[in-house]
């Protein structure tokens, strides 16, 4: 398998809004870390290029993809972009406007050097390992729980009681807590490249007004001052839909701290301090080498793949999850789908990945939820509250489990997928 890797600035050159969170509205104040796009492009002996690539980004959109492929001229489904949908950068989701308002010669920039980067790809011969580590880090946020609204009471004089899925670590909620990694050499033995996949919310970074890359910065540095400052390193949330930081009991610092702690049902999500953060990110950056460390490398050959389902979410607009496969080899592979799948599609999806594969959400194109079944029976925000914040009029189709694992399957497989809008189709390059 031939392949080359390069690492794209896309820091904002001027102050613009971040995307991430509906009251955060004015530009960022500063610059903490610099924004990425990692990207590994494979190339066959007849010159085709498939493009994995990763994006400092809450949301690659549908409309950015498009404009990246074309600009980079190449086919959209050869382009496999992926945000670490870090919540401190600017949008490059137009179909989200509320979670960040997209300035568009921001925009413009990311396209055109992202675009620039592809087409100067280099190729060499590479290898790929695999290797996986336990990483207890992160913590589901789906809660049972007893929840009284204090806004509405305080506000309205309006008594809201009542039993909810609220936003709020949940220990005995499904969480995937095994950092992955494929690790890419050259023939001298030189890490060029490391994937890595671990399944949290990049939104909890503690200075809000500020450009960074959450933790997905911070263990690209940790991976580079091993491996050398040339390694491409492309961060792959995994289903994180429903996974954020296990964070340790914060110590309050002001009075509304306090009161969300002290308040009776009144789940709170902990925040970080500067410190606290540095000394989680540290922890899960230990992790992420010692994973890269125990690849071993062997030979590869890339298939790629690519599916849309049947509809998952029918309203305004019509939804279908786009699926794509990449497999370097029987050992190991990318599977990337659109939206934010929670972490409960794990057991759901497990029987039909192979072993050694790094499945993921935030694959660019349509920005929604991705619940299961029973997540939507459930209720909460990643099963219906999302909604109005990502502009979707509509609901989900009552059999989602069997439609994604249906479309997952047939991706797999290499076979038409039942009821999709089209079947999944594969390339195998030398």
């Amino acid at each position: 398998m031939r392949a080359g890797f390069l690492t794209v600035d896309i820091t904002p050159a001027r102050p613009a809004p971040l995307a991430g969170f509906a009251a955060r509205t004015r530009a960022f104040a500063g610059i903490d870390a610099p924004l990425e796009a990692n990207l590994a492009g494979f190339i066959g002996d007849d010159g085709q290029r498939v493009v994995l690539g990763s994006l400092d980004t809450l949301f690659v959109g549908a409309a950015t993809h498009a404009a990246i492929a074309a600009a980079a001229d190449m086919a959209p489904e050869r382009l496999v972009l992926v945000a670490t949908h870090t919540h401190n950068a600017p949008s490059l989701a137009a179909e989200v406007p509320q979670l960040g308002a997209l300035d568009p010669d921001y925009r413009d920039m990311v396209v055109q050097r992202v675009a620039e980067a592809i087409r100067r790809l280099p190729a060499a011969p590479v290898a790929a390992g695999t290797a996986e580590r336990h990483a207890p880090y992160n913590v589901n946020r789906r809660k049972p729980a007893w929840v009284l609204d204090y806004p509405a009471l305080r506000r309205e004089r309006r008594l809201r009681f009542g039993r909810e899925i609220a936003l709020a670590p949940y220990r005995k909620g499904i969480v995937d807590q095994t950092l992955r990694c494929i690790v890419l050499r050259d023939g001298g033995g030189t890490v060029r490249a490391v994937v890595w996949s671990f399944a949290c919310h990049a939104n909890r970074y503690p200075r809000m007004d500020r450009v960074s890359p959450d933790f997905p910065g911070l263990v690209r540095d940790h991976l580079r001052r091993r491996f050398g400052a040339g390694c491409a390193v492309l961060y792959l949330p995994g289903f994180a839909g429903s996974a954020i930081a296990d964070i340790p009991f914060p110590i309050p610092r002001t009075v509304n701290e306090f009161l969300r702690i002290a308040l009776p049902f009144n789940p709170y999500v902990p925040w970080f301090t500067p410190e606290t953060f540095r000394a989680w990110g540290d922890r899960l950056a230990a992790t992420a080498v010692a994973c890269a460390e125990a690849a071993r490398p062997a030979d590869a050959e890339l298939t790629h793949r690519h599916a849309r389902s049947a509809s998952v979410f029918h309203g305004t607009p019509e939804i279908a999850l786009d699926l794509v496969d990449l497999d370097f080899g029987p050992a190991c592979g990318i599977v990337a789908m659109t939206g934010e799948v929670i972490g409960e599609w794990g057991p759901i999806l497990a029987p039909h990945l192979p072993p050694g594969r790094i499945a993921t959400g935030y694959l660019a194109g349509p920005c929604l939820y991705v619940p299961t079944d029973a997540a939507v029976r459930a209720g909460g925000y990643e099963a219906d509250r999302f909604r109005t914040l990502f502009d979707l009029d509509g609901a989900f189709i009552p059999d989602l489990d069997r439609t994604v694992a249906r479309a997952v399957a047939g991706l797999l497989d290499g076979q038409p997928v039942a009821n999709t809008l089209h079947p999944a189709r594969q390339e195998r390059l030398a």
